[in-house]
């Protein structure tokens, strides 16, 4: 039992006994006061009795005992904050070491520090937790927040025989140099603000300490549920905080959102706050979408993707999940035309190459869909290179398009000549890294492919260019009806290959659609010889260069062209153009293992013979 609950019970069953049973427990208790504490013990029986209440205060026990714990309380924020004082001014502090830890490899080391805590730091915090715990459970609520502010807002310094550290409470907490429960101090200190702020200001007081990332991740449910009753007037804050949260903008009011409106477990007012909301927080459209999937409220799946692809503005990231959320319920109940058309929007909303392929692969007729397709690449913005980490909100994150994912669209949109064009820009067998030639010379292999079965080299053309481009089967798979739950636990531990299989399964669907005049023989013939030299340049530079961590990929390369060539009626391509980079570099016995790998015969001795 807590603070608050042992000192009720011991109030209750203290009524019950007569002086003399309570004079043989003190009697008994004196007994237990350890030496160092005996003044003390005696100060407290000294002063039982001389605590009068006010006038105004009720003059039973009850109220007697909480003006001594209410003396106590203040008495040790007291001495809590001199000691607060005391770090703050730097009068106390932690002492540091810091070195480089080389654990994770050399190249990877990190600096880390060692703290020591010579003047008790650690103990004050410890000492200052506990007192809000016990403040909360006495019903102190101002207190213990007033002790909880002293915690956040004090900053300590930590010697490191150089400039030093600043540290706050989060920072002592991870470094272990206080063993402090964080989930319980910040439920009781949220429980302690619920109960202490007004009821028309407790949404504001609210989003401010929630916006501190010390009170990230803590649900809702956990704090309305904390004390032995429901809190008052929690069903009115609950409507209220949801109302606020949902014309506050940023990550931090979505997600909160986001937690309230689960709070609520009704699938109608579920419904009408994602409707309400969807504008400002359409990422909550998608939580709320989530959730009627899986519990198969496909109907109202619908409904809402509907009507929050009417709302949430076309350049947003967040309204391509919106759109394949509600293809499949519209799959679900059996709407194709929807599907479809919620397939395109989620290409418009995020253009990428996955987003095409499922349009190419998956609709009835994903030729059709080009022309528009086109338009919609030309009036999404380009931006040189993905910037990470500096969106101020990831919500209402913006498409636009790269030059690598846009010439990768291209090659699908049948412009070939301009593809090839970019691949050819490259003079140099090095230096490919970021540029487009990586996926560019595997996607042009697979086109030129005549067979719908892939070799070791097609294999790994199929996983390189799905890897290099972006392409990701779990992605592929939203939209769809059989969509991430009915996918086999077997697939998702392969995800490198289940990806080159997903795609190279959309690669050939897409292929059939091509016309003959779009890649007539000549034109392959011609890109054919391009592929040859490029690919020859490559592995010569990576050959001689002795990049050994790229031997795999060049080998994989060659296999692959040898397979498009006899695929294309040169029988024994692939041996021969295998063997004769074995030749050429007859002493790199770790690139001849590698050709092997992808289907080079084996003439050594001991192979011949068996072994």
């Amino acid at each position: 039992m807590n603070l608050r609950e042992f000192t009720e019970t011991v109030d209750l069953r203290a009524k019950e006994k007569t002086k003399e049973d309570l004079q043989m427990l003190v009697h008994s208790l004196a007994r237990k006061v350890l030496e160092e504490n005996r003044e003390e013990f005696l100060a407290m029986i000294e002063q039982a009795g001389k605590t009068q209440p006010s006038e105004k205060e009720s003059k039973d026990t009850s109220q007697r005992m909480k003006a001594l714990d209410k003396a106590e309380v203040k008495k040790e924020y007291a001495r809590l904050k001199k000691q607060f004082l005391r770090i703050q001014e730097k009068e106390i502090i932690f002492l540091a070491e810091g070195y480089e830890d080389y654990s994770s490899g050399y190249w990877d080391s990190d600096w880390v520090y060692e703290y020591e805590d010579p003047f008790g730091i650690g103990k004050t915090y410890e000492e200052a937790a506990r007192l809000v715990e016990r403040c909360v459970n006495d019903g102190f609520y101002g207190a213990a927040l007033k002790v909880f502010d002293l915690m956040m807002e004090t900053e300590a310094w930590a010697n490191d025989g150089g400039d030093g550290l600043e540290m706050y409470l989060e920072d002592i907490i991870s470094e272990k140099l206080a063993v402090i429960d964080t989930e319980l101090l910040r439920k009781t200190v949220l429980y302690g603000l619920y109960m202490h702020i007004k009821p028309e200001k407790r949404v504001g007081a609210f989003y401010e300490y929630l916006s501190e990332s010390f009170f990230h991740g803590v649900k809702l449910e956990e704090i309305l549920t904390m004390g032995k009753k429901d809190l008052p007037d929690s069903a009115r804050f609950v409507k209220e905080w949801i109302t606020f949260l949902m014309n506050k903008p940023g990550d931090t009011a979505a997600e909160l959102l986001r937690d309230a409106v689960f709070c609520q477990q009704n699938l109608d007012e579920m419904m009408e706050t994602a409707q309400t909301g969807a504008r400002c927080h359409p990422s909550l459209v998608v939580d709320v979408l989530k959730a009627f999937r899986d519990r198969q409220e496909f109907a109202r799946q619908l409904t809402l993707g509907r009507e929050a692809l009417e709302v949430v503005e076309k350049r947003y990231l967040v309204r391509s999940q919106i759109a394949l959320l509600t293809a499949q319920a519209a799959l679900k109940t059996e709407n194709l035309d929807l599907a479809e058309i919620c397939w395109q929007k989620a290409f418009e909303s995020d253009t990428n190459l996955v987003n095409y392929l499922r349009i190419a692969a998956e609709s009835r007729d994903g030729r059709a869909y080009r022309e528009k397709a086109v338009q919609v690449v030309e009036s999404v913005p380009f931006q040189k290179e993905m910037v990470y980490g500096r969106e101020i909100n990831r919500e209402l994150a913006v498409n636009y398009l790269t030059k690598n994912r846009k010439t990768a669209i291209q090659f699908f949109m049948g412009d070939f000549d301009g593809v090839m064009k970019c691949c050819k820009e490259m003079k140099e067998g090095l230096g490919w890294s970021g540029e487009f030639i990586k996926g560019g010379i595997p996607l042009f292999l697979l086109l030129l492919l005549r067979t719908d079965t892939l070799g070791e080299g097609g294999s790994y053309a199929a996983g390189d260019v799905a890897c290099y481009l972006g392409f990701r089967a779990e992605e592929y798979e939203k939209g769809m009806f059989w969509a991430e739950k009915d996918k086999k636990e077997s697939d998702k531990t392969q995800t490198k290959s289940y990806d080159g299989k997903t795609f190279w399964q959309c690669f050939s669907q897409w292929k059939k659609t091509l016309l003959p005049e779009e890649l007539p023989e000549e034109k392959a013939k011609k890109y054919l010889e391009v592929l040859e030299k490029l690919i020859d340049l490559r592995v010569k530079a990576i050959i001689s260069g002795q990049h050994r961590n790229h031997y795999g990929s060049v080998a994989a390369l060659a296999a692959a062209l040898g397979e498009v060539k006899e695929s294309r009626g040169e029988a024994g391509a692939k041996s021969r153009l295998l063997l004769h980079y074995r030749e050429e570099f007859p002493r790199h016995t770790s690139f001849h293992q590698e050709l092997r790998s992808y289907g080079m015969p084996d003439s050594r001795k001991g192979a011949r013979k068996g072994r």
